[in-house]
């Protein structure tokens, strides 16, 4: 620890402040707040943060040498049950070796008025539960208690540090709206870090004031020398911070709230200097000396057993997709995160269970013991946040998959969900690059994680028009890659696909589904197909004299989801995508074409997206055929309003009618 660089210390705290006291007293709640309804400036809100006060310090202590100490305490008040989630916690922390986190003070009450009074119920720690994520990572868990509409609710913590390299962040902005964020940053000289402030907002106040701080050394003789050292003191303050609202199509809300990150750059003493600037060479060489992560990956294949049968397969392909199989089926995915081993691999796989770490690094190991050349790839979830290509911080990694090489032709693979196939990520993983870590150097590389899929939905119908306007139907819809496997888990969450198609003819009014047949809703690989014969009653049984039809049937674009008129972050589709509707429709006899939607194709700037509504009349036939194309899985901001535009042509179009008139 950095103590032993100042031997015998005594420290003289003399800190400057900027002579303000804490807004907020811990059990100084006022009555006001309790009676509040709503939030004036946002009556929508389930809760309000009345308050979120935070520090970091880097302090001298005689016992444990330089700490960081980190503060909060936050203020809610809760209106409804849409702001009951704002009282659930999660502290996570590290314990590396005898280098570790800790949280020595925590404090949590509810006060709710019962009878004109407050009454406080306090949470003991005894009723808080640590969580083990991996054997380096642990989470104090806990709910405040006692939580109702109208509660207000208070945290405040202390969690000390020694792992100076990795910074905690802080959020400025929530999802719920808050009257202030307030951190303050101490810093002495002797640590080094940059600052990354990301969002939209700026803050009402931002100071940076220089203080002096003494420590004392005793020598052996008793004397006592003093080391005058200085340090500055950040104070930022951001007030009536509006909520942040999920827009359609986002990626993560973390990318976007306003927030400060640090990465440490250096540690220079009077007596000794550190750099801690990194590279991802010397994580990567860290990671495969690291008991968890690369030591696990150099032991003998936990699954030996089954190497030998696999490895009689001749096609390479073939066996490394039977590996995945092995994985994907044997193991259970638990739904956590993170880049290390829980304990062993043999473990896990004993257990069946685990991680998705534990699976993909498993799986790694086991196509490398057969001859498959594999290698962990890092990466940051979508509900992780994007990574920044000008941090080199392990610490923004909290998922691991496996890429294996054969020949020229890679593959990224995710053994963690049964339904899934070899080929397709979980969409959690399409967050950009991730990085591989590789014992050969010139391998250790950004890989881009969002591969290019086949990502279509293409609905073939014929359909014969009544005289009463209703239409007999024949219907195919055929789905690919993640739409295909959306539908799938749908239908499969049905105790029946009787109940699936029940809930298919709900979306379209008027649609009755008399047969149908589903294919290949266990062979992902192959696309899905959904075939039915059925009707679309949209009027009575009595003949009309003019008929309006609208030639889709209901499954064209039919709302824009982008209202705002101005938006200051990208539109994140995932993956590109193509949508096509084909319909052959016969018009009943006695009956005339007087009017049709006029064909039109439109695209957006730089062949971002395109657009194709052809129809066409051939005797007794009208023949549909559209087609939307998304060929890019981002746009940004800067297309935003021709994005907006685009959207709204589509749905214009797509509300058009086909009008008959009787002869």
């Amino acid at each position: 620890m950095l103590k032993n660089i100042l031997i015998s210390a005594v420290l003289l705290l003399s800190l400057a402040t900027f002579g303000q006291k804490s807004s907020m007293k811990f059990g100084k709640i006022d009555k006001k707040d309790l009676t509040m309804e709503t939030y004036e400036a946002d009556t929508s809100a389930g809760a309000l943060i009345l308050g979120d006060i935070g520090s970091a310090t880097i302090n001298y202590k005689p016992t444990e040498g330089f700490e960081v100490d980190y503060t909060r305490h936050i203020r809610v008040k809760i209106f409804n049950t849409s702001g009951f989630d704002q009282a659930s916690f999660k502290l996570q922390y590290y314990e590396l070796g005898w280098t570790r986190e800790r949280i020595p003070k925590i404090k949590v009450t509810a006060y709710n008025l019962e009878d004109g009074k407050i009454v406080e119920t306090k949470l003991k720690r005894s009723d808080m539960f640590v969580e083990d994520i991996s054997a380096k990572e642990k989470s104090l868990n806990f709910s405040v208690p006692n939580v109702k509409s109208g509660t207000v609710f208070e945290v405040e913590y202390t969690l000390s540090s020694e792992l100076f390299w990795h910074m905690r962040d802080w959020d400025f902005q929530y999802t719920v709206p808050a009257l202030f964020s307030e951190y303050t940053i101490t810093l002495p000289e002797y640590f080094v870090y940059k600052k990354l402030m990301s969002g939209y907002l700026i803050p009402t106040v931002n100071q940076t004031e220089p203080y002096t701080q003494n420590i004392m050394l005793r020598n052996d003789d008793n004397t006592v020398k003093t080391i005058p050292y200085r340090g500055t003191i950040q104070k930022l303050r951001f007030d009536d911070i509006p909520a942040f609202k999920r827009e359609p199509y986002m990626n993560a809300l973390s990318n976007y709230l306003s927030s400060l990150e640090f990465e440490l750059g250096a540690i220079n003493f009077p007596y000794s200097k550190k750099d801690y600037s990194t590279s991802w060479e010397k994580i990567s060489k860290e990671l495969w000396l690291d008991g968890d992560f690369g030591v696990q990956l150099k032991r003998n294949c936990p699954i030996k057993e089954y190497a030998d049968a696999l490895r009689a397969v001749a096609d390479e392909k073939e066996r490394m997709i039977m590996a995945y199989e092995l994985v994907r089926d044997n193991m259970a995915f638990n739904h956590k995160y993170g880049i290390y081993a829980t304990s062993s691999l043999r473990k896990a796989w004993n257990e069946k269970t685990g991680k998705a770490s534990d699976i993909n690094l498993l799986l790694t190991s086991l196509l490398n013991e057969i001859g498959i050349e594999a290698e962990p790839i890092l990466l940051s979830t979508r509900d992780n946040g994007i990574l920044h290509p000008a941090q080199i911080m392990l610490s923004k990694f909290n998922y691991v998959i496996s890429e294996a090489r054969i020949g020229d032709e890679t593959f990224l693979l995710d053994a963690t969900d049964k339904r899934l196939p070899y080929n397709i990520l979980p969409e959690r993983c399409l967050n950009g690059e991730g990085r591989r870590i590789s014992l050969i150097p010139k391998r250790n590389d950004w890989v881009n994680l969002n591969q290019s899929k086949p990502n279509e939905r293409v609905f073939f119908a014929q359909t014969k028009v009544a005289p009463s306007g209703n239409i007999d139907v024949v219907f195919n819809l055929m789905e690919t890659s993640y739409y295909a496997y959306k539908r799938s888990n749908r239908i499969r969450k049905e105790a029946e696909q009787d109940d699936y198609i029940a809930a298919y003819e709900a979306e379209t009014p008027g649609l009755i589904i008399d047969d149908y047949t589903i294919e290949n809703l266990d062979d992902l690989p192959n696309p899905l197909v959904i075939k039915y014969e059925g009707k679309l009653n949209i009027s009575d049984d009595t003949p009309k004299d003019m008929l309006y039809i609208n030639p889709l049937m209901g499954n064209g674009i039919s709302v824009n989801p982008f209202t705002l008129e101005e938006r200051d972050f990208p539109v994140d589709f995932i993956n590109p995508f193509t949508l096509k509707i084909i319909n052959l429709m016969e018009i009943p006899d006695g009956y005339e074409v007087t009017e049709i939607p006029k064909s039109i194709v439109i695209a957006l700037p730089d062949e971002l997206a395109s657009f194709r509504y052809a129809l066409a009349v051939n005797g007794k036939q009208v023949q549909l055929d559209c087609t939307f194309m998304m060929k890019t899985a981002q746009v940004l901001p800067t297309h935003y309003a021709h994005l907006r535009e685009f959207y709204s042509m589509i749905v214009a179009k797509n509300a058009e009618m086909i009008v008959l008139k009787k002869i």
